[in-house]
């Protein structure tokens, strides 16, 4: 696991100064903008470099943004992602909890359980350059290292390797073949199961946030002793759904029931429907 030496090895992430990121805010990424498509801001790149742009989320924290992603561009303009997710895991989560974040992206959900103080993260991230920016935002925050272990591989329901599909937006890379992703490259990444990671770590969550871009089946079928595992009392996962916001695979559905999981859906704030939606599974 790495430590607070690890932590201050990392390199910081290159933001531009606070005055400029509360200007380029102001002007460009203001709460109730539609986040829509990257800004154009090659005057201000000119003059300083393209660098990320810092922002204190709802919650607290800070996380440096790269503007051109979707995820970090609707942080920037509403200082939150997916806020019934994390509005949920806010008043759920305790000092005592082990936080596992599945498809850490970034680091946003990991950052806010630290934020919260649970007792331990363990994020999983596929992607190496994700990876790199993950550990950025927990160094931005002071964080102890310690607090917090970074898988740097997948999950699915047998050891082995994949082909990691990148998407446009860092959000949409996933294994498999996911209708939501527009493929811009792939490259070959080590997975393995959550139910051999816990065995070799003798670690156990009992939060778990799994955000895998339609992969969340196989994640869950290599994680079948660690989802019979009482200490496991909450799990918020995606799922693409119909018109009524009923799952278009009852497989999940059925897994998580027979496990003794009660499961709901999460509804946006604004009411509007998706084809994917978060769900929350607890017992």
């Amino acid at each position: 696991m790495p430590n607070g030496t690890f932590c201050r090895l990392i390199k910081p992430v290159d933001c531009y100064h606070p005055l400029i990121a509360t200007a380029l805010r102001a002007l460009y990424f203001r709460p109730g903008y539609p986040v829509g498509k990257a800004r154009r801001l090659s005057a201000v790149e000119t003059l300083f470099g393209s660098k990320r742009i810092c922002v204190r989320t709802r919650a607290g924290f800070l996380f440096a943004c790269d503007q051109r992603d979707w995820l970090q561009r609707n942080l920037l303009c509403n200082r939150v992602h997916e806020v019934e997710v994390s509005d949920l895991l806010a008043r759920q989560l305790s000092p005592s909890d082990v936080f596992f974040d599945v498809g850490a992206n970034a680091g946003y959900f990991t950052c806010l359980a630290l934020s919260v103080g649970v007792q331990r993260v363990v994020a999983f991230e596929p992607d190496p350059l994700t990876c790199k920016t993950f550990w950025a935002q927990i160094r931005l925050n002071g964080w102890d290292a310690r607090a917090c272990e970074l898988v740097e591989g997948g999950l699915s329901e047998q050891a082995g390797q994949l082909d990691l599909i990148r998407g446009s937006d860092s959000g949409e890379s996933g294994f498999g073949d996911w209708p939501h992703r527009l493929p811009v490259g792939q490259i070959a990444v080590n997975v393995m199961t959550l139910d051999d990671y816990c065995a070799s770590k003798d670690v156990r969550p009992t939060v778990m946030k799994v955000d895998v871009e339609g992969w969340e089946l196989k994640v869950f079928k290599g994680a079948m002793k660690t989802l019979s595992d009482r200490r496991l009392r909450l799990i918020t996962f995606e799922a693409e759904v119909d018109r009524q916001a009923q799952m278009t695979d009852r497989r999940l559905f059925d897994l998580l029931r027979s496990l003794g999981f009660g499961i709901e859906h999460i509804p946006r704030p604004s009411g509007s429907l998706k084809p994917t939606e978060n769900f929350c599974a607890r017992r």
